[in-house]
């Protein structure tokens, strides 16, 4: 076994907590993701940059070990194994923001031993969450769009007598692989939502990461809907968001795709909901979104090829630039613009399948809604 291979873990979930490990492919380096698992980690080429600022200063292109960078780093690398592993400005595609460095000699003499993966998962669960949401300056989303991650040093490192934990985020889509995005993740919102006219793919009759939308694909994302746009009272139950959402999404459809009639294609709409921890943490954007239920309704079946009446533009990887091409309105908070992974649908908890909004309505109209604009909506990536 070589020894970037053996540097390699892939772990799961512990406890129910979406926090601890999960295996990244990176060439120098473990990684920890304190809060989901994988069974993979491989980073998906953006189809170009996007202009959202802030972080560190890129290091001239050169490749650069994670050990050499400070907090607010944002590192970058396309190969499986990482070894073109880059620090990038964070207005630059990234897959990795470094929030923290932990240093662990006091407990860990130069003679130690290597901590065992039990023990690397005790420190950096310990410590890392805290860290990350200073960092941030808000709560985490436990159902957000960002994993919060470790990189460790390898055995080699170890040896020489590395003792440093550097604590960071990335972001994973529903299908495992590493996604990268723009903007440092100060000044994203982290709603688990994808740009307009991303399609994600189709894995074991649930959702998968973005593909072309000429491929099978689970799903394909209507409109960004700004929840706090039409909820300004404080966290909507989901009941009234469902039933705001059943009215607006079916809108939204229509004016994407010219008036098709989804029951003749055998297709639903469906959208997201927001949970009130989610919401605390300032996630506020939902998807409205297409699919096709398997005839059983054991879970979801392939679609091929866009319904969009015109193919959207190309998006961005995920930054706050506000819009998404289409956009006609919103409040300009910068603070709550995202781009990010919208899996709903698919049975998690964040989500409603049916496409059927039922309950209370929210007493704010739904006025400029009815011509299908995007409220603010923050680029994300298209799929690729």
């Amino acid at each position: 076994m070589s020894t970037a291979i053996s540097r390699f873990l892939a772990l799961g979930t512990i406890s129910g907590a979406r926090y601890l490990m999960a295996g990244a492919v990176l060439g120098a380096i473990i990684a920890l993701t304190l809060n989901m698992a994988l069974s993979s980690a491989e980073p998906r080429t953006p189809s170009r940059p996007g202009p959202m600022g802030g972080g560190m200063p890129a290091t001239n292109g050169e490749t650069t070990s994670p050990y050499d960078v400070p907090v607010g780093t944002c590192l970058n690398w396309t190969e499986s194994d990482g070894s073109d592993m880059t620090a990038v400005d964070c207005d630059e595609a990234h897959v990795f923001e470094v929030t923290e460095i932990i240093q662990v000699g006091n407990d860990f003499p130069q003679d130690a031993e290597r901590p065992s993966v039990e023990r690397w998962r005790k420190i950096a669960g310990k410590r890392c969450k805290d860290g990350v949401e200073e960092y941030l300056d808000d709560p985490l989303d436990p159902e957000g769009k960002y994993s919060i991650t470790a990189l460790l040093p390898n055995q080699p490192e170890w040896d020489s007598g590395e003792r440093t934990l550097r604590c960071g985020l990335w972001r994973i889509g529903p299908g495992g692989s590493l996604q990268a995005t723009t903007g440092s993740a100060k000044d994203q919102s982290q709603s688990d939502i994808w740009a307009k006219g991303t399609c994600l793919g189709l894995q074991d009759k649930s959702v998968g990461d973005p593909v072309s939308c000429d491929k099978p694909h689970s799903y394909e994302m209507i409109a960004i809907i700004k929840l706090s746009n039409h909820f300004d009272g404080g966290y909507p139950p989901k009941k009234k968001q469902n039933a705001f959402l059943d009215k607006v999404c079916a809108k939204r459809i229509q004016g994407y795709t010219g008036g098709i009639n989804l029951e003749k294609k055998n297709l639903i709409a469906t959208w997201d909901t927001r949970s009130k921890a989610s919401w605390k943490a300032g996630s506020v954007y939902v998807n409205c979104k297409v699919a096709r239920l398997l005839k059983d309704e054991s879970g979801l079946a392939p679609i091929t090829g866009s319904i969009a009446k015109e193919p959207p533009e190309e998006k961005k990887p995920d930054s706050d630039s506000g819009g998404d091409g289409d956009s006609g309105g919103g409040s300009g908070d910068d603070k709550d613009a995202d781009g990010s992974d919208g899996g709903s649908g698919d049975g998690d908890s964040d989500s409603d399948g049916s496409g059927n909004g039922s309950g209370d309505t929210n007493g704010s109209g739904d006025g400029d809604t009815a011509n299908g604009a995007d409220e603010n909506a923050p680029d994300t990536p298209a799929g690729s």
